[in-house]
């Protein structure tokens, strides 16, 4: 099959082209086998090419090349394996999930990996959504926002910033969205839902934007999805929450934050690791899971789709174009149609 095999690591993603790999084959611990109709890059696999991501850690990292890179895709169950359970899932099933190996025709994954595409939502829609569970979980389980409380969200354009300011809006919060530049945030006023756009600045004005529209009080809650705790904690109102969900704008160079500014605000600051958190506590993960699909079918969440790509040819032009910051919402490449036979 094609995919884009992670030989070594590269300073160059936007270069990556595809590569003939073997197929793989459902087994007892991977017993579905997925052809791939669709996929999403994201910054995580910008890291995993480069070998900047925590997973790429030589001692305690799991990511090593040879691999296929890639995490979020949509696409039809191809094979089963005969002697695993596979959650009711069945051959010709349109499923989403995430698992590394997604750039490619084919990936073998676990039952718990994927989910059924929801009634009426396209394979495209539930691709753009496969890693924005996050979204519904920081909102609702982390930060536990509620109604008429105010929210400022980081990388609001972005794929998972997007979904974001979507949940908190459906549970009845006062949103305002943090975009990077004015194109961005034209796109958010025109297609987010949210209550306000405020612009990044080198000169931090628009903090005094967040405080004016909040009358000078400050957000009650921070969505952190690029890393700025220490801006996050001048936007806060006193007793405010921070859930940390990523770095994406720090390309892996963490920052320092002064402890006495959690102290003066009595702040909360949580870090929110999904994929941990669900291994852990699985029950939690379920409901997680049951409440980000009902807002799926619901019409709650709708994503916002950039671009357009088509084949595995285009993962490295999509990757170029998330790492010099030109993408709104979300990526998905159409790699084959979901009506079309599967192959094996």
């Amino acid at each position: 099959m094609k995919a884009i095999n992670i030989q070594s690591y590269t300073s160059t993603p936007s270069t990556l082209l595809p590569t003939t790999v073997p197929t793989p084959r459902p087994s007892p611990s991977t017993p579905l086998l997925i052809r791939i109709t669709h996929c999403s890059p994201q910054h995580a696999d910008l890291l995993h090419a480069q070998g900047a991501h925590q997973n790429n850690n030589a001692k305690r990292g799991w990511c090593h090349p040879p691999f296929v890179l890639g995490y979020d895709f949509a696409g039809v169950v191809a094979a089963i394996h005969p002697a695993a359970s596979t959650g009711g899932l069945q051959r010709g099933d349109r499923v989403f999930g995430a698992s590394i190996g997604a750039f490619a025709e084919y990936v073998a994954v676990t039952a718990s990996a994927v989910r059924k595409v929801p009634v009426g939502v396209s394979s495209a829609a539930a691709c753009a959504m496969a890693g924005q569970a996050v979204s519904y979980a920081a909102v609702v389980h982390v930060a536990r926002v509620r109604a008429g409380e105010t929210v400022l969200v980081s990388g609001a354009s972005g794929g998972l910033g997007s979904a974001c300011c979507a949940v908190a809006t459906a549970v009845g919060a006062r949103v305002f969205a943090l975009t990077g530049d004015e194109g961005k945030a034209g796109v958010m006023r025109r297609d987010g839902g949210v209550d306000g756009v405020v612009v990044l600045d080198g000169g931090g004005k628009w903090v005094g934007e967040v405080k004016k529209a909040t009358e000078g009080r400050g957000v009650d809650v921070v969505l952190d999805n690029t890393g700025m705790v220490d801006d996050a904690l001048r936007c806060l109102a006193y007793g405010g929450r921070v859930v940390v969900l990523g770095f994406a704008a720090r390309k892996g160079v963490m920052e320092g934050v002064k402890m006495d500014k959690l102290l003066l605000k009595s702040a909360t600051v949580t870090g929110y690791r999904f994929g941990e958190s669900g291994r852990r506590e699985p029950g939690v993960l379920e409901e997680i899971w049951k409440g980000y699909v009902g807002m799926m079918e619901s019409g709650k969440l709708k994503p916002i789709l950039y671009g357009n790509y088509r084949g595995l040819d285009d993962v490295g032009r999509a990757l170029g174009d998330l790492e010099a910051r030109k993408v709104y919402g979300k990526i998905v490449i159409k790699v084959s149609d979901p009506e079309e036979n599967a192959k094996l």
